[in-house]
């Protein structure tokens, strides 16, 4: 059933009126009381009837850009399905999206995207390494009042519109303190990511480590592995841990090969006898916490992150609205294999 404003009044808790203020953008609306209207409203997938004011713009033409590492398989499917939520939201709008890929750790082929991107379109959404290259290049994107959205990995402090994306730092802090429930200090972990350079990954080992020390487990104990999100270099990192750490409890997948891990463990013989958590609903994960071979997983929206980024970039330039706040941050569900 099609979500009405009277609906997420009832949600919200709030009168018709202060829906339709919030929906328009007036003022005399506390901004907490603002930000759960918005919230119900994207719960509810709301679709206001924006034709009458589509007229008004539909004869200018924006077009916004995606930028972002060569994603395969479920998270470049789930991203593409919020660009086309987002394409089904503004279809009265004359308003184009297109998605540029670039090959992960290449920062120059990114870098050459924010230049020659920078001429064509009204908009950026980013999702690139945080290095002080792109920090320079959305410092002079600012300058010349090119709004830019980061999403899926932040670059915090740069002059960037706002984030949309999992607040990693929580998320493995949320991990840590899983694992510390089946740990005792001494036993040894193992920690996967991509490298330091991916903010959202390193975000995720730092809050690990962090809420490890606070439950008693020295960091000492963890063996920690940059594999760049690459599959052999994952089956390698893990099959060497496995072999070297023969008493090896815990194995943190805080990266997307865990495939090549699972591979590792069977190759080892180690299988369901190393517990391993990891992140990302995907049709793989699903598959091995469904078999018992995953203990947990963390999820992200995906879908939301890149349908977020271009509904910010959209209000910015077609509204002229500003962001209300600086991270917007999806929910990070446990998933086990009960409600996976």
């Amino acid at each position: 059933m099609r979500a009405t404003i009277k609906m997420i009044a009832e949600r919200a808790g709030v009168s018709i009126g202060t829906v339709d203020r919030v929906l328009h953008d007036r003022p005399y609306v506390k901004e907490e009381v603002r930000r759960r209207v918005l919230e119900v409203m994207e719960e509810l997938d709301y679709q206001p009837n924006r034709v009458a004011s589509a007229l008004a713009t539909s004869g200018m033409a924006r077009h916004f850009a995606i930028i972002q590492p060569t994603w395969e398989s479920y998270v470049g499917e789930a991203m593409a399905a919020g660009v086309a939520k987002f394409r089904q939201d503004r279809q009265d709008y004359n308003v184009s999206v297109t998605i540029h890929p670039y090959r992960q750790g290449r920062m120059e082929d990114c870098l050459h995207l924010l230049d020659t991107l920078a001429e064509e379109v009204q908009g950026i959404a980013l999702c690139a390494a945080d290095c002080p290259q792109v920090r320079q290049k959305l410092e002079l994107l600012a300058e010349r009042r090119m709004p830019v959205v980061t999403f899926n990995s932040d670059i915090a402090g740069a002059r960037r519109l706002c984030y949309v994306g999992e607040d990693a730092h929580h998320a493995g802090r949320v991990a840590g303190d899983i694992a510390a429930k089946f740990l005792r200090p001494g036993d040894r972990i193992l920690l996967v990511y991509a490298d330091h350079g991916y903010a959202g990954h390193k975000g995720r080992a730092d809050g690990f480590l962090e809420r490890l020390a606070e439950r008693g487990l020295r960091q000492e104990d963890c063996r920690v592995a940059e594999t760049h999100d690459n599959y052999d270099e994952t089956l390698a990192a893990v099959t060497a841990a496995l072999a070297e750490e023969p008493d090896l409890k815990y194995i943190y997948m805080a990266n997307r090969s865990v495939p090549a891990c699972m591979e590792a463990l069977r190759g080892a013989g180690r299988m369901g006898q190393v517990r391993v958590l990891a992140h990302d609903n995907s049709p793989e994960t699903r598959t091995f916490l469904r078999e018992g071979l995953l203990d947990f997983i963390i999820d992200q929206n995906l879908t939301y992150q890149s349908r977020k980024a271009l509904s910010l970039l959209f209000d910015a330039v077609v509204e002229h609205r500003t962001p209300e706040r600086d991270c917007f941050y999806p929910e990070s569900p446990i998933l086990t294999a009960e409600n996976c």
